[in-house]
């Protein structure tokens, strides 16, 4: 499968994002690709880039498949440009007829994900069609600017009209009267023709002169530092756990390496009860018993219904691992289950397993959690486990819960 790659970068600030359900529809990116790689295609699923916010930078880049450059639909010589405007009017239509469809489901997650499908084929304006090895990309999608933003209608080829009727042009009268008047009437022109001119400079506004600022949301910096002391304190907390870990496998090693010293004063009815083990970890062991592999590093995710939830590893390098791209930067995700239609039965019991066979690259690893679709039998909101095991140190246990068609970040865990 070819590498994504970023075929277009925009400041953040330079673009609004428009919104379904009080979220921003970009959000709902893993939804909408899935949804149309399974009921239309994978020419559908890439007619949107994938978009990847930088905040360090302060922009965002729109990454898709395809090794030729991204050029503008506009831009191309008139051939490539018909032939990639007639599959860009194929994939629209075929799009906004799903979208249609889907909003007009009984189901809730259904009308919920074809209003952000619908609001995915708004684009600020046609220069950000891009076509990479002859197909179209959107890119900027579910975005306006400057409050302007183009549907559908607007990016399918433009109708061609008729040619009306030629006007019947009459010689000109020659002007029997004096110079002055002659003046005084293209005098009379050129000032109507200014007072055009300015009225078209007031209502176009090409220079934005009278255009209102975007409004800002400058964060206070008192919770910026609350922020930082908090991630200095995860940082300083996982240091300790994994000085605890390293100093108890050494007290472990060397207790092996001594003999055993008898008790000295105990009666021969003493008896000397060994520490007990560590407790195992329920879902840990609903993971082994599903075939997940252990390995390095494993993170698990677990939930106790029938709906079907989905566990999702985005890599330092912006490499994500789910259920459509199930092997990246050196993990695998082995289980996934509760897929309607799928070759496991829907259990009540379910995992989902990604594991490290070697030590993972280091870096921050970002943990989500999306609930994909709702089976029968299945609650609005289904809470969940994340565990997160690495080879002596304690299981870390995350929680969260996840309605119909979220996304929920559980958090970030920095490997190894």
């Amino acid at each position: 499968m070819p590498t994504p790659r970023a075929i277009a970068t925009f400041p953040a600030e330079r673009l609004h994002p428009l919104s379904v359900g009080g979220r921003p529809a970009i959000e709902a990116f893993p939804q909408i690709a899935a949804h149309l790689r399974r009921a239309r295609g994978a020419d559908h699923a890439a007619l949107f880039a994938e978009p990847m916010a930088d905040r360090d930078r302060g922009v965002v880049d729109w990454y898709a498949s395809g090794e030729g450059a991204a050029m503008r639909l506009d831009d191309l010589p008139a051939d490539a440009r018909a032939t990639a405007q007639a599959r860009l009017d194929r994939l629209v239509a075929e799009v906004e007829a799903e979208a249609a469809a889907l909003q007009a489901s009984a189901t809730e997650s259904d009308r919920l994900l074809g209003q952000a499908l619908a609001t995915a084929l708004r684009v600020p304006d046609r220069s950000f069609v891009r076509v990479v090895d002859g197909r179209p990309v959107l890119v900027g999608w579910a975005h306006e600017e400057n409050g302007r933003s183009i549907g559908p209608e607007a990016l399918r080829r433009p109708i061609e009209r008729a040619p009306g009727r030629m006007p019947i042009l009459f010689p000109a009268v020659a002007d029997r009267a004096g110079w002055w008047r002659r003046f005084w009437l293209a005098l009379g022109l050129l000032l109507a023709a200014l007072l055009l001119l300015l009225l078209l400079i007031l209502w176009w506004d090409p220079w934005r002169w009278f255009a209102l600022p975007a409004p800002v949301c400058l964060p206070d910096p008192r919770g910026l530092i609350a922020l930082e002391e908090r991630r200095q304190e995860e940082d300083r907390t996982l240091a300790l756990r994994a000085d605890l870990a390293r100093l108890a496998r050494q007290v472990g090693e060397a207790r092996l390496a001594c003999p055993p010293i008898p008790a000295a004063g105990l009666s021969p009815r003493a008896e000397v009860r060994p520490p007990e083990p560590p407790r195992p970890n329920p879902d840990a062991e609903r993971a082994r018993r599903e075939g997940a592999r252990e390995g390095n590093t494993q993170i698990i995710l677990a939930w106790d219904d029938v709906n079907d939830l989905d566990l999702a590893i985005i890599c330092p390098d912006g490499t994500r691992i789910y259920f459509e791209n199930r092997r990246a930067c050196g993990a695998e995700l082995d289980v996934d289950m509760n897929v309607a239609g799928g070759t496991r039965p829907i259990s009540r019991a379910p995992v989902e397993n990604v594991t490290w066979a070697a030590e993972p690259a280091p870096g921050n690893y970002r943990i989500e959690v999306t609930h994909y679709g709702r089976n029968p039998g299945g609650p609005q909101v289904s809470p969940f486990r994340v565990t997160i095991r690495r080879p002596g140190q304690p299981d870390r246990v995350l929680r969260g819960e996840a309605g119909a068609g979220q996304t929920v970040v559980v958090g970030t865990v920095r490997l190894p």
